[in-house]
């Protein structure tokens, strides 16, 4: 009788073990993902191109697709629960008098988080690295201006 009581609460604890790193995948819709990619690829991209001192007005256009998430796990920034979503994803950039020109497997970090609050989620931006931020802020991904996809 003991056994069958031990069977009964050790198999459903090992099948909540087992799903819980499949529900933080779940936890963040695909498409909020691939909004923070494109948001954080344009973002390098138009750092990098100023950098370059380069016209803003022969900026290549962007675009982000097959983002693939491999891992996402909880963390805690300033005392708020966030995901670190880290994966791969491909881009083409399109120049106006030049042939595309595509990445892929390209691999990306993020920090989201979604406000109790609020219905949008919120993508961590970060100066220097997250390992050592100079500053840091949260930005909003419902008014992105970056296109999601391609």
């Amino acid at each position: 009788m003991i056994k069958h009581l031990k069977v009964w609460l050790i198999v459903p604890l090992l099948l909540i073990g087992l799903t819980g790193c499949g529900a933080l995948k779940a936890a963040i819709p695909h498409h909020v993902v691939v909004a923070a990619v494109a948001r954080q690829a344009q973002q390098e991209q138009i750092a990098l191109w100023q950098q370059l001192s380069a016209d803003q007005a022969s900026l290549p256009q962007l675009s982000v697709n097959r983002v693939n998430v491999r891992q996402s796990r909880q963390v805690r920034v300033a005392d708020s629960l966030a995901y670190e979503v880290t994966g791969t994803y491909r881009y083409k950039l399109r120049y106006p008098q030049r042939s595309p020109l595509q990445k892929s497997q390209v691999p990306f970090t993020l920090i989201l988080h979604k406000p109790v609050e609020d219905k949008s989620w919120q993508l961590l931006e970060v100066e220097g690295s997250l390992e050592a931020p100079r500053a840091w802020h949260w930005q909003s991904l419902a008014a992105s201006p970056y296109p999601q996809t391609s």
